[in-house]
């Protein structure tokens, strides 16, 4: 009867994180895509190309100032191993760095020095949290940090234009370098602690170096081939399909760091996928309907969606296999798959670009997450073969 009990309190105990976590995720995420919506109606395809450019730019620069040390903090927390303050004095150091060199060679442009410091900041605060399972903390400060975003960011562009959205972000950003500094005090900094995961280090670095290459430099590379108008549809059409996958990166999020505590993940992998493949369907029978009525200006976007939609079910799929391996700290094969999707989508992007123009990009998306989830299926068999 104890044992009973026993084992019905731990699961009340992940459903009640997986809710908090849920709902966290749920309302910023809604916040943020419907934020980025109304900036596209207010934008037009020419405007919404070029912050999406930037923000790109800024992306790949902070994920090169974090090396990998958000997926440190998630699975090594979940572990109780204390390496808090020396990531996060790494961090603030190495985003120091690149943001005054991106300074330089972007147009001396500030706002995107900001929003590399501050992208790191919120990255690694956010992972602190979620790796010591803080998850209704983790929910609030998502929330105070999406609305800090919205109101900054709509009254500094309605004042300096496109660098107030900028700005706006980094400010939204900065406000939490307060939680960094309280772990400062709490936890000290020692290198040798985080010297013996540096293994781990390296190949995490090299998965989010290719995850943010896969979810930036498609729009870096169209901008000067394509142009800022067709990045805006295209942008547009990502926008939607992160909306519809919002609950299985959620899902995602959640099973990650369980998997890395060694718990059982099987019935929200399954949810992940079930739950993928009903928001793909309902994207490609209701984009057509009411995207016309919304966005009259991306009518073009209406195909982009529903190719896009497609894309859904694989990446889902796909994520189980990377929340299982990140959990076991086997992270090489994660790399391995990133690279591979990444050299799929550029090629795609290249070739099915200039032949098809937009709807060639948006396949790109499909294609190489088809390539993704096949090789996670044939390397999972191979490595539990051996």
């Amino acid at each position: 009867m104890k044992d009973f009990l026993k084992e019905m309190k731990i699961i009340v105990n992940r459903f009640r994180d997986l809710s908090l976590y849920s709902i966290g995720t749920l309302v910023t995420n809604g916040i943020g895509g419907i934020f980025w919506l109304y900036m596209a109606s207010l934008l037009g395809t020419e405007g919404y190309g070029e912050i999406s450019y930037l923000i790109s730019i800024g992306i790949m620069a902070g994920t090169i100032s974090l090396a990998g040390m958000s997926n440190l903090l998630i699975i090594y927390g979940a572990k109780n191993i204390k390496i808090q303050s020396t990531v996060f004095l790494i961090g603030l150091i190495s985003s120091g760095i690149v943001a005054s060199i991106v300074f330089f060679v972007v147009d001396n442009n500030i706002t995107i020095s900001l929003y590399i410091i501050g992208y790191v900041i919120f990255t690694l605060v956010t992972a602190e949290l979620i790796g010591q399972k803080l998850f209704s903390k983790y929910s609030k400060v998502i929330i105070i940090q999406k609305i800090m975003l919205v109101i900054f960011s709509i009254v500094l562009y309605h004042l300096i234009g496109l660098q107030g959205i900028m700005l706006g972000i980094a400010i939204s950003f900065l406000f939490f370098i307060a939680i960094m500094y309280k772990t400062f005090k709490q936890v000290k900094i020692d290198f040798p602690i985080l010297k013996s995961k540096y293994k781990f280090s390296i190949n995490s670095f090299l998965l989010d170096i290719s995850n943010a290459f896969n979810g930036s430099l498609d729009k870096i590379i169209i901008a000067p081939i394509l142009g800022f108008s067709l990045l805006g549809n295209y942008q547009l059409g990502l926008q939607f399909i992160g909306l519809l996958y919002l609950i299985p990166g959620m899902l995602f999020a959640y099973a990650l760091s369980h998997d890395a505590s060694g718990n059982s993940t099987k019935l929200v992998k399954k949810m992940i996928v079930v739950i993928s493949i009903i928001f793909a369907m309902l994207s490609i029978i209701l984009s057509p309907i009411f995207l016309p009525i919304v966005f009259p200006q991306f009518t073009e976007a209406i195909v982009v969606i529903q190719i896009m939609s497609v894309s859904i079910v694989p990446s889902a799929i796909a994520s189980t296999y990377i929340s299982k391996y990140l959990g076991s700290e086997n992270s090489k094969i994660v790399i391995v798959g990133s690279g591979l999707y990444l050299l799929t989508q550029i090629i795609s992007i290249i070739v099915l670009g200039n032949m098809y123009g937009l709807n060639g990009v948006a396949l790109s998306v499909v294609i190489s997450s088809l390539v993704h989830v096949v090789y996670f299926i044939i390397i999972d068999k191979l490595y539990y073969k051996s």
